[in-house]
């Protein structure tokens, strides 16, 4: 037997072997050592061969650990069991026995993104009607995927679906609209699933669907797996979904297999993947016979932690197990600590950036630092690279930063924390799956591959020149960028214009620039570093021209263009794991070229595109930076199976922690739902209690301290914030009296930013002749983020050209050339006598067409119709010869000292017999929500300055949504008047100050810089 020590619980799960056993684990109790142990007894005594067990695990790491595990404790040259996850355990068999049912075993496994573009291939031959619109046929894969993917979790089969869809009422106008829609994405999913067996491919939901349906229809292959396996162990078994527990009473036939599952209902938190918590908490009642042995002692926290924790999860009763089961679930800290005064603590804050201050000079307490801040750079505390590095003290300290970590609900929530680790030099590592495609050598890699496919993607191409190894600075690109704009050419045009050069097509080599205008901008480091880059872009033309493979093209890139080499200058943890990363990307390059004979770079970078827009970016291996001392930072979610003696989780507040309930965008028909809760659950309450049980996880990764902080006011600051309903309940009091005296003092303030150093990306001794002229789209912009204003406004780094932007503007031109005519009918002006008619409205439409930003001609071509239908019911219900456009297009510029505020307002109408105007702005896209109108200053500037500078007694203000045929009232009150102003004045002192902070969140999806910046949350 092992040598390792098994308290009395463990040694009881790991030697029961009279049937079924339910093993209910908590945080810190040893789960991994326990079921690995379970495994090697039952080999070692012989109650089963190695290939007559199974181990089914819920990811690749786990699987991998409890490998490695079970091969230290055997014997040299033992047969290994199965253990595996379940997509590669399904994916085993479906290759040997997949043919039973149809199934090509040489079939190729389909990621998410693989998928989508699957789809999009076969776009016109799936069903689709209303999820297919005109003007952007693909706004709705992704949603599908999701749909059948969840479809798949539920065991629900292409004919069960169309089934039910024939089922539903068709009687009133209500019905009608349900049943099409069904219908609609029921068809899909059979046509879908057709498509993937003709063409050889299954995504990971087929796994276990199709070897379901293997094991359904050949009872045969069922019972060969039956005999073959004694022994079924499961890990995680809380997060497993309803399929996977299908899969597994499929398998266990009766007393013939002894079924074992390790899980604690109170740390199930993947829902939004499809786990149901109902197959842990319903086992007893599927398998009633089944052992139930419960670990309760805890080698991981202080006793503190665990009991303020259990406080905390109680309030999820009567929905656990310990109360179904009516069991002890208490958790005994089983570690030795010295003793310590306050073990869990509460930071409470007026704002997120004291909460950010006073949580980062904690950890300086904490590791010995508090007397050295950024401040005190003669200390020569920090080195050159400011948060990469962090020079040892000789303190007695007890933690070091790495024993630290910082705990967020969403990605999003760290940004603020990570800028004043920044601000105090503080090193830190980011962990969670954001994955490889969003490390930044590898973002590099990708802006490269994005110009040799489209030479006029600017975000790309400002990317490619930010790097370090073409030696070009700040100034420069300003300088390069000025004079592209002046003339009209893309950065890439400007570059072949300086150096003289058509690239693509250059014999010989590529010398240094003889133009006296690049000579005079650009110092010899920069033009040698551009004509290096130009000469690769050039080679590796060339080569695709020669189809040649991507990896050869990515090679000159990497290797002979020094990008490689940059990171092997210096050997340090960081730079080593830079190039593993690459390594890592070649790695994947290399296996899509192989999966994919018939690909090239251009349906590549499509595949890569979506991925990163989807988020499906592979794992990162951070192994290499385990020995780097820096503070972690991770999503709760990410934390899970970790532990660390230090854990701050912040941002406990309503709307963050617990996080608002998202349903999906398609959702299942309840009917169609098999996964059954009970009377005691509901969306609501379900939702709150997988909150719960994440906060639970989050406080269970802490050792010896847990801090736990919130502040009064994000964001603007406009309305405050109530505490998370979990701290009440974490720390057994009503902390809200903590929070009463807190005030958010003046605008929005940054934290002790050093804005020379990070806020701003432009030096301060660069001109910037733009900051002295604003309009409401760049305050808008500001107010979105203000480091995308930076890039749209300071940096001007082109955006790529947008239908929705091209159709906007097609849409205000066409309805000043309407109002124009009718306005000068009115007039009598000399020859223009008749109102424009319908004709004349769709001539100026066709006049006033912009083609850029479409994905195709047929799109283009689909939306321009559905705009041609869209102006004829405006014509007939919006227009009226009886209106009276006073001003169209009218501009107005306001000077504030030496800042001006210009506008441009779409149309004002008279509306009263004493010259009262109304302000009219067109909008295009969706209707905003009340809450957004509400929020929106537009206008209440627009009405300030149409009275002030055009003296207008303007009494109304409205926005026309032309799509929808919608007016919408928007309150140009005194109040909103002065506050709107009041707005402008600070987002102008910001931006003159260059106070250009990133504010990362969901908006990042959409944003046309988020492949550039840094801290873009996708």
């Amino acid at each position: 037997m092992s040598q390792i020590r098994l308290n009395e619980n463990q040694k009881k799960a790991v030697e029961y072997d009279k049937g079924d056993l339910l093993i209910i684990a908590g945080a810190g109790t040893g789960k991994t050592a326990v079921i690995t142990q379970r495994i090697v007894n039952i080999i070692k005594k012989d109650l089963a061969k190695p290939s007559e067990i199974l181990a089914l695990t819920f990811t690749e790491k786990a699987s991998e650990e409890m490998k490695e595990r079970v091969d230290m404790e055997m014997e040299y040259g033992y047969e290994e069991p199965w253990i595996s996850t379940f997509h590669s355990f399904c994916d085993r068999i479906l290759r040997e026995d997949g043919y039973h049912i149809g199934l090509d075993g040489d079939y190729s496994l389909m990621s998410g993104a693989q998928a989508y573009i699957f789809l999009r291939r076969f776009l016109y031959d799936l069903p689709l009607d209303t999820l297919k619109p005109r003007g952007n046929p693909t706004k709705f894969l992704n949603d599908l995927i999701k749909h059948f993917s969840r479809l798949q979790d539920e065991d629900v089969s292409d004919d069960e679906y169309i089934k039910y869809a024939k089922s539903l009422p068709k009687k009133t106008p209500e019905e009608k609209a349900s049943y099409e829609k069904a219908k609609e994405l029921s068809e899909t999913y059979k046509k879908y699933s057709q498509l993937k067996i003709e063409n050889s491919k299954i995504d990971f939901g087929d796994l276990i669907i199709l070897t379901l349906k293997l094991f359904r229809e050949r009872a045969d292959v069922l019972e060969k797996y039956r005999k073959q396996f004694k022994y079924i162990l499961v890990d995680e078994f809380q997060d497993t979904n309803y399929t996977q527990n299908v899969l597994i009473n499929i398998l266990k036939d009766g007393t013939r297999h002894k079924l074992t599952v390790v899980g604690d209902d109170d740390q199930a938190i993947y829902k939004f993947r499809g786990a149901a918590i109902s197959n842990i908490l319903q086992f007893k009642e599927k398998y009633p016979k089944a052992m139930e042995i419960v670990l309760t002692d805890n080698y991981r926290s202080r006793q503190e932690i665990l009991d303020s924790s259990y406080t905390l999860i109680k309030h999820n009763n009567p929905n656990r197990l310990e109360e179904t089961e009516k069991i002890d679930k208490k958790l005994v800290a089983r570690a030795a600590f010295k003793p310590d005064e306050e073990v869990v603590s509460l930071i409470a804050a007026k704002d997120e950036y004291t909460e950010t201050e006073r949580v980062v000079s904690e950890i300086l307490k904490l590791t010995g630092y508090a007397e050295h801040s950024q401040e005190s750079s003669n200390s020569q505390i920090f080195d050159d690279k400011g948060q990469s590095g962090f020079l040892e003290l000789s303190n007695k300290a007890k933690y070091k930063f790495k024993d630290i970590a910082l705990l967020v609900r969403a990605n999003s929530h760290a940004e603020p924390f990570i800028q004043e680790l920044r601000n105090k030099g503080v090193p830190y590592k980011l962990g969670g799956a954001r994955g490889l495609y969003f490390r930044p050598e590898i973002q590099n890699i990708v802006a490269f591959l994005r110009i040799l496919v489209d030479y006029s993607d600017e975000i790309a191409m400002y990317r490619l020149l930010s790097m370090d190894v073409w030696n070009l600075t700040v100034r420069e690109y300003i300088e390069i960028n000025r004079l592209a704009r002046e003339q009209k050419l893309t950065l890439f045009e400007e570059l072949e214009k300086l150096w003289d050069v058509k690239i693509g097509e250059v014999e010989g080599e590529i010398k240094d620039v003889n133009n006296p205008l690049a000579v005079k901008m650009l110092d010899s480091h920069a033009i040698a570093g551009i004509s290096n880059l130009l000469e690769i872009i050039d080679n590796s033309l060339k080569r695709i021209k020669d189809g040649r493979s991507i990896l050869e093209i990515l090679y000159d890139f990497v290797k002979i263009g020094g990008y490689l080499d940059s990171f092997l200058e210096e050997e340090s943890g960081e730079n080593l794991f830079a190039v593993s990363n690459i390594q890592k990307f070649f790695e994947l390059v290399k296996k899509y070229e192989k999966d994919n004979p018939d690909s090239n770079i251009y349906e590549y970078v499509d595949y890569l595109n979506y991925c990163i827009e989807v988020g499906e970016s592979p794992v990162v291996d951070q192994s290499q930076l385990e020995d780097f001392d820096g503070v972690n930072i991770l999503t709760v979610h990410g934390s899970k199976g970790l532990e660390f003696p230090v854990v701050f989780l912040v941002n406990l507040v309503s709307q963050r922690f617990p996080s608002q309930n998202r349903s999906d965008a398609i959702p299942i028909p309840e009917e169609l739902i098999k996964e059954t809760l009970g009377e005691n659950f509901s969306e609501s309450n379900s939702h709150m209690q997988e909150e719960r049980r994440l906060f639970y996880v989050g406080a269970t990764r802490a050792m010896e301290k847990l801090y736990l902080t919130a502040a009064k006011y994000y964001g603007d600051g406009k309305s405050s914030k109530k505490p998370s309903v979990f701290l009440n309940e974490i720390l057994d009091r009503d902390v809200g009296e903590e929070f009463v005296g807190l005030v958010k003092e003046g605008g929005m303030k940054i934290a002790s930013m050093d804005l020379e150093t990070y806020e701003s990306i432009v030096p301060k001794d660069v001109k910037l002749d733009v900051i002295k002229k604003f309009s409401y789209s760049q305050l808008h912009t500001y107010e979105d983020c203000p480091r995308k204003y930076e890039y749209s406004y300071v940096l001007r780094v082109p955006q790529k050209p947008n239908s929705t932007l091209s159709f906007g503007t097609t849409i205000h031109n066409t309805l000043r050339d309407l109002y124009t005519a009718l306005k000068r009918s009115k007039e009598g002006l000399e020859g223009v006598s008749n109102p424009p008619t319908l004709k004349d409205f769709l001539s100026y439409y066709e006049k006033n067409w912009v083609s850029s930003g479409y994905e195709s001609s047929k799109q283009e071509s689909l939306k321009k119709k559905e705009g041609e239908e869209m102006l004829k019911k405006y014509y007939e219900k919006m227009y009226s010869e009886d209106q009276s456009p006073l001003r169209l297009e009218e501009s107005f510029s306001v000077h504030f000292g030496e800042s001006v505020f210009a506008g441009k307002i779409d149309r004002i109408d008279v509306v009263g017999d004493n010259g009262e105007v109304c302000i009219v702005d067109y909008k295009t896209g969706k209707v905003k929500s009340e809450a957004n109108i509400k929020k929106d200053l537009q206008l209440p500037l627009y009405a300030v300055f149409a009275q002030e500078k055009l003296g207008l007694n303007v009494v109304g203000a409205k926005y026309l949504f032309v799509e929808s045929m919608e007016e919408i009232e928007v309150d140009i009150s005194q109040k909103r008047k002065d506050l709107a102003k009041e707005k402008l004045l600070e987002a102008i002192d910001n931006i003159r100050e260059r106070k250009f902070t990133a504010t990362p969140g969901f908006v990042c999806n959409f944003c046309d810089y988020n492949s550039v910046c840094e801290f873009a949350e996708i």
